[in-house]
């Protein structure tokens, strides 16, 4: 049987590294995405005490000792955003194009032994996808941008006594930007021209964690994950554009940004055997990401760097945040269980660097599911939920003045998934 554990992780490892390709993700507090799993997310992704499920891989890996035997989870989630702006110079509204995204996840967890797990996950937990269009009143700012982040774990949990583990996980994002906007070149009396970035990334981090189980009632987590620094290199693309030579003109980029650190508590209680109540507080160091500077290591004309100048360096000055949820499983039958949820992320930017890139609100997400054992091996857990954005009102930004306006947004979630125990 051990050796069928070896041969079934080895092939885990194989399907995850080919699974989460082409993953589209949309953003959702900051470049967050609250997209890991069917079941967590139906509670409103308050998982973190939690943590019984091969999900525990991204929420707590500290939770792998829980599961008794080699458990494998395959799902995915269709996320739909829905934004709209309207001019405060004209009054007129904009709808960005709708469009559903499809972020899959996968996790494997298999015990070793009475103390050790080992854990495996893929996934896309950042990014962002906005698409204003070409003829928009933004398209000077943004006609559509995309952060394509696939992310890979690989964990180990070590039960230290029957009430406290220790996990500790290391981390691979890779990562695909992709940016275009429109050049507002009337002062030379010409058309607008077009500017296009395209860069990637592949960075390292890590994660550790901890798990204590109070008594039957009470089980406490806590997670750190450290900050991932990539190092993107790509190009800049500029078409009908005078200024740059030669027309059409390209040209490598290099830049530095940073995903923040985090640290995530969370509770979990169980004041009978069919109710589970959970609760996850996290904060997130945004405030690391002040300015990134595009750098231009191939260009040497002076005139081309002039015009370059202006792109560089991107002011952010993003400051801390805060996520808070809440959820809850009821058990109806030995077989049928219930879910619902709330969580809350607060926005990260100011108003004077506004970027509808990345238009960054309040949130409020309301969440429900269920999970349903087919059989002894097989369960079907399948997850609703919609992210209600506190509308934001951008005054006073002179560079670009057409940004300025009423921004809302409203994104629904679909997520299904397949979990086996062997």
């Amino acid at each position: 049987m051990r050796m069928n554990y070896r041969i079934l992780f080895a092939l885990g490892i194989f399907l995850a590294l080919g699974f989460h390709q082409n993953v589209f993700a949309a953003g959702s507090g900051g470049l967050r995405d609250e997209t890991p799993d069917a079941a967590a997310f139906g509670e409103g992704s308050a998982f973190v005490g939690q943590a019984d499920t091969p999900a525990a891989v991204y929420y707590n890996p500290a939770g792998m000792n829980q599961i008794q035997t080699l458990s494998i989870t395959a799902g995915d989630m269709a996320i739909a955003p829905q934004y709209d702006f309207k001019s405060a110079t004209t009054g007129n509204e904009t709808t960005a194009d709708r469009k559903t995204y499809n972020v899959p996840d996968f996790y494997a967890v298999a015990p070793v032994n009475d103390k050790l797990s080992l854990g495996l996950g893929a996934g896309s937990y950042w990014g962002l996808g906005t698409d204003w269009g070409n003829n928009s009143p933004l398209k000077y700012a943004t006609t559509d941008a995309t952060l394509v982040n696939q992310d890979y774990m690989l964990a180990a949990s070590y039960k230290v006594t029957s009430q406290w583990s220790v996990a500790a996980s290391v981390d691979n994002d890779y990562s695909v930007g992709n940016e275009s906007l429109a050049l507002n070149l009337s002062p030379y009396s010409l058309p607008d021209g077009n500017l296009q970035l395209k860069e990637k990334s592949d960075a390292w981090g890590y994660r550790l964690a901890t798990m204590f189980k109070i008594n039957d009632q009470n089980q406490i987590g806590l997670m750190y994950r450290s900050r991932i620094d990539h190092h993107y290199e790509g190009n800049l693309y500029s078409g009908n554009n005078p200024l740059l030579s030669p027309n059409p003109y390209e040209t490598k980029i290099t830049d530095n940004e940073t995903l923040p650190q985090s640290v995530v508590m969370g509770y979990s209680f169980k004041p009978t055997p069919k109710w589970t109540i959970n609760m996850d507080v996290e904060w997130f160091d945004w405030s690391q990401i002040k300015n990134v500077s595009i750098n231009f290591p191939n260009e040497s004309n002076a005139g081309n760097l002039a015009v370059l100048s202006s792109l560089s360096p991107v002011h952010y000055n993003w400051h801390d945040a805060w996520s808070e949820s809440i959820g809850t499983e009821y058990k109806l039958t030995d077989k049928f269980r219930v879910r619902a949820g709330y969580y809350h992320h607060t926005s990260v930017g100011p108003d004077e660097t506004w970027n509808p890139q990345v238009p960054d609100m309040n949130s409020h997400g309301i969440t429900a599911g269920f999970g349903y054992d087919i059989n002894a091996h097989l369960t079907v857990n399948v997850a609703y939920g919609i992210a209600l954005y506190e509308p934001r009102t951008i005054y006073g930004i002179t560079t670009d003045p057409a940004v300025n306006g009423d921004y809302r947004n409203v994104t629904n979630f679909g997520a299904a998934s397949l979990t086996y125990k062997f």
